[in-house]
């Protein structure tokens, strides 16, 4: 799942999207390996707060393992199940002084990169909270109904069911400044269960026919790794995606 800045750290925090849908953003820094561990340590702080406490939804830091010429070194990617709880967490942040402490924190630590706000469309696959690897794959979409349509088909097919790790199909709703309208998210247990599925796929008639299907319906633009550092809050993945899974 992708991208950060300190202004823009709010945006974890603000209600946009459909009330009732699931939503994540992805907020991404720039920060010297050196500073990582005091990232993390911060973010232990502010989610030991009692507003951290009770945030409703899952946060992930990710370190970013390939992403072309983005500066961003790490994201932070909060999941909510919906807008609801998206909004009544921010008030709760706003409220806590742990939270501008965090803020001045990050100030020191990071520089901002970039902010984007998704809306989760659907789901696929092992929706577990064990996976750790992620590939992120952007698209500019056409028609965005064929795209769903595409994924859909591919994933209930004999090769789709045998997908070992998890789908997610998600749509920009804020912060798309770039051609990019969708993102696939998959998330994996390792780079080799990652590498041994990307190898299945080569010349398998279900993936073909996806792809022709999906190029007719969009422009794919590319695709980054990221692999999580960290995770905090109670719920779980089947938590904050509910009402998206197509089980």
């Amino acid at each position: 799942m992708n991208r950060i800045g300190l202004a823009a750290i709010g945006l974890i925090f603000v209600s946009q999207g459909a009330a009732a849908a699931p939503t994540w953003s992805a907020i991404s820094i720039t920060t010297t390996p050196q500073n990582a561990p005091a990232v993390i340590a911060a973010t232990d702080k502010l989610m030991s707060s009692p507003a951290g406490i009770a945030f409703p939804g899952k946060l992930l830091l990710q370190v970013s393992l390939a992403d072309g010429a983005d500066p961003a070194t790490h994201t932070f990617v909060p999941i909510y199940k919906s807008t609801a709880d998206r909004e009544a967490s921010a008030q709760k942040f706003q409220a806590d002084p742990a939270w501008p402490l965090f803020q001045a924190t990050m100030a020191k630590l990071s520089q901002p990169a970039s902010t984007v706000l998704y809306g989760t469309m659907k789901s696929w696959g092992d929706i577990n909270d064990t996976d750790g690897v992620w590939q992120g794959h952007a698209f500019a979409v056409k028609d965005p109904a064929a795209f769903l349509a595409a994924l859909d088909k591919f994933m209930a097919s004999e090769t789709g069911k045998k997908f070992p790790g998890q789908v997610y199909l998600s749509q920009v709703i804020a912060g798309g400044i770039t051609p990019v309208t969708h993102l696939i998210s998959v998330g994996f247990a390792s780079e080799v269960e990652m590498a041994a599925w990307n190898d299945s796929l080569v010349g398998n008639a279900d993936w073909t026919s996806y792809l022709d299907a999906s190029r007719a319906s969009s422009e794919y633009l590319g695709n980054d790794l990221s692999r999580t550092l960290k995770s905090w809050g109670k719920a779980t993945m089947k938590d904050v995606t509910a009402g998206s899974s197509s089980k």
